[in-house]
């Protein structure tokens, strides 16, 4: 089992359902991922999680401007 400490800094499109416009926005995120059952790409799962959140839930089409920063301990 890995823990992963997660943070999404994006803006948004005028779009964006809940915040239109919006800059230097940052989520932060844990996850705690067993290899023995989870086979894929854990950042690369993190980092689709964290988009999709960031879209508001519904897509990634309205967030610009993102960088990660994750580390697992």
């Amino acid at each position: 089992m890995y823990k992963y400490d997660a943070t999404i800094r994006y803006s948004t499109t005028d779009k964006h359902p809940d915040t239109p416009s919006a800059t230097n926005l940052v989520f932060n995120d844990v996850y705690r991922i067993d290899t023995n059952v989870f086979g894929g790409d854990a950042v690369e799962y993190i980092k689709r999680d964290l988009r999709l959140v960031a879209g508001g839930g519904y897509n990634t089409e309205n967030i610009t401007n993102v960088t990660y920063k994750i580390t697992r301990s």
